[in-house]
């Protein structure tokens, strides 16, 4: 969408008030948090955006407004975007459809849900492209969906209706969380040493079969401000998890995220000149140095991280201690 220098869009709103900006923090990673005494060191990194690849901003900013709720804004002045609570997604427009399979190391991301069996009729009645349609997990109950270029979004039970998760694909969930952990300072779940693969006599569940019974998988996670990162295993066993899509084969390998329908996630530092310095020194490889964006008057630079992951790190102040400039 293009507008001349200086005009006002008035169909989107301003900056969110401050009552926009209550935090209340979902807790979709229940249990004890394993600490790494580097990780411990670190300033964490504070969750800043999810950014997609979209053949249509407007109807993208339209599903995320009219289906969960996110508040359409102009980021930082330049670019049409939606807020989420304490984050952000991002919009970059592209001519071609992206490709939105389920075959990268950034599953889907999700929002929480109170009574899905009604939030499920409610999505149907709307027309929302249902990706798998919804079962019981546990004590609640899951849905998937396919935003307008099909990225995958999860709606899930958690009391509340808001932005609360990115899912990681890893060929080993622990290795994974403690990337995280040692790179930005956020805490792993659990350790690799209370964490097996569960397989064999010693594992956490005995068998494949009481494992797909009890619809878990291997997994880990972190957490950045109110935003949980869950990390499965890469379903590549037989048979197939029961989350994976009926039919289809086991996912062997990961493709590159850069280019997908899931561009990229970003975490932000108010400085990240230390951070980038930091990084480089510890070998993690470098995508794209710092780096001015006009278009959306930003700095950031990016870093390839676990699976083939693309994280941006962008520069920012943290909401609520001010906005983001």
């Amino acid at each position: 969408m293009t507008r001349a220098p200086g005009s006002v869009n008035r169909r989107r709103c301003g900056w969110p008030g401050p009552g926009v900006l209550a935090v209340v923090v979902a807790a979709a990673l229940a249990g004890p948090i394993a600490s790494q005494e580097a990780g411990a060191e670190l300033e964490p990194a504070r969750f800043h955006h999810v950014h997609l690849n979209v053949t249509d901003i407007e109807r993208s900013i339209d599903f995320y407004r009219g289906t969960f709720g996110a508040l359409p804004i102009e980021f930082r002045g330049v670019a049409d975007a939606v807020f989420t609570e304490r984050s952000f997604i991002l919009f970059n427009e592209v001519d071609e459809a992206p490709d939105g399979s389920q075959e990268s190391g950034i599953w889907h991301f999700g929002w929480g849900g109170v009574d899905l069996p009604n939030e499920y009729k409610w999505l149907v009645s709307r027309g929302v492209d249902i990706h798998t349609s919804i079962y019981r997990l546990g004590r609640g109950h899951v849905i998937y969906v396919n935003g307008p270029d099909r990225e995958m979004i999860e709606v899930n039970t958690m009391g509340h209706h808001r932005f609360a998760h990115v899912h990681l694909f890893a060929f080993d969930v622990n290795e994974t969380a403690a990337w995280y952990e040692r790179h930005f300072g956020l805490p792993a779940r659990r350790s690799a040493e209370g964490n097996p693969r569960p397989v064999g006599p010693e594992a956490e569940f005995a068998t494949w079969d009481e494992f797909h019974r009890d619809h878990r998988a291997w997994s880990n996670g972190f957490r950045a401000d109110n935003v949980s990162f869950i990390v499965y295993n890469i379903p590549d066993y037989e048979p197939v998890a029961p989350w994976w899509p009926e039919g289809a084969a086991p996912l062997r390998e990961l493709e590159p995220q850069r280019g997908r329908a899931i561009d990229h996630f970003a975490f932000s530092y108010r400085d990240i000149e230390p951070v980038f310095e930091r990084l480089k020194a510890a070998g993690v490889e470098i995508l794209e140095p710092i780096t001015y964006r006009p278009e959306l008057e930003m700095r950031s630079f990016f870093v390839i991280g676990p699976d083939k992951v693309a994280v941006e790190v962008v520069e920012a102040k943290p909401i609520p201690e001010g906005v983001w400039d």
